[in-house]
């Protein structure tokens, strides 16, 4: 996968932005891939949008939109689970309609903002996931990256 100087200085200083910002939001100690293992009672968690009763910590897959069969984030591998999330991944788009031809596009991904959890005492979730394409875009996207809010 290679990166063209622009998009590396781009990606380079989106992360750079976003973690001075929410540095200053929270302070959160690291997380573990298995949550009863982690070094902090309470890790910040990525709220599943599908079953927001759950949250898992350095999710392996990530479907933004809880329609799997349409996009959906695979092959997340996490370098930092602090206060602020950095990892890579695949998106992957379904251009097939019904039969799930998937067309795929390399991402490094940041989990930021994090909040309270509402109704859950004492826990934090990431309120922001920003994707940077590392390669090949949709079509349909303008930008090297995207924003997201996520649910509580």
């Amino acid at each position: 996968m290679r990166l063209t100087r622009a998009r590396s200085l781009l990606a380079a200083g989106l992360v750079a932005t976003t973690s001075m910002a929410t540095a200053a939001v929270l302070i959160a100690g690291p997380a573990s891939a298995k949550p009863a293992a982690s070094s902090s009672p309470n890790p910040v968690v990525l709220v599943n949008p599908c079953n927001t009763s759950q949250g898992p910590v350095k999710p392996s897959t990530y479907d933004i939109g809880c329609m799997a069969s349409q996009e959906f984030v695979s092959g997340l591998s996490w370098t930092s689970w602090k206060s602020v999330a950095f990892g890579s991944g695949t998106l992957k788009v379904n251009s097939g309609g019904a039969t799930g031809h998937y067309v795929k596009f390399p991402i490094l991904v940041v989990l930021w903002r994090a909040r309270p959890w509402p109704h859950h005492a004492g826990r934090q979730y990431f309120s922001r996931l920003t994707w940077i394409f590392t390669g090949k875009r949709p079509s349909v996207v303008h930008t090297a990256a995207q924003t997201f809010s996520l649910p509580s």
